[in-house]
Formats: C-alpha cells, sequence, structure tokens
C-alpha cells in the first residue's frame, strides 16, 4: 500500500483504491476507502483495513525503509471481518 499510496509502482492508485471519506486527529491523511465484496479472501480488502489501522505517525516518513522501521513497533494484528461472515 506504501508503494501504491506514494507512486513507486507502475500502477494507477484511482483504478483500485478510493479516498477515505473522514479524516479525525486520530486517523491519517491516507486512509481508502474498503471495496465491496463478498469475501474476505481479496487482497485489497484486508490490506485497506490494516492499511487504514495505522497510526499517522507511520506516515512522516519518507522513504520506504523508514516507513518499513516504523511498522516495527505497531502490533498489525487486526480482527476478522465480521460483516462477511
Amino acid at each position: 500500500m506504501y508503494k501504491i499510496t506514494n507512486n513507486l509502482l507502475d500502477i494507477n492508485p484511482n483504478q483500485y483504491l478510493m479516498p477515505g471519506h473522514s479524516q479525525t486527529r486520530s486517523n491519517h491523511p491516507h486512509k481508502y476507502q474498503p471495496p465491496t465484496t463478498t469475501t474476505n479472501t481479496v487482497f485489497f480488502p484486508q490490506t485497506i483495513a490494516q492499511w487504514n489501522r495505522l497510526p499517522s505517525s507511520v506516515f512522516v516518513h519518507n522513504s520506504l525503509d523508514t516507513f518499513k522501521g516504523a511498522l516495527q513497533d505497531i502490533n498489525l494484528t487486526i480482527a476478522p471481518f465480521r460483516h462477511l461472515q
């Protein structure tokens, strides 16, 4: 997601990702709206859920390496998709 968001991959993010609607102090400005799906085994719904839960502090980093380093201090475990069960 970092690479897609920062145009480090040859992928048009607008084709797959829609910006999130709301931003609060606890959110970051790089949130995406999860796609509607009937399965939780698709890459984007799972990844967007994790991405949207990241604290804003990890997004102050200007490189992929420092972003990865910031992720080391975060619990990336997420709850299952309850709305799909």
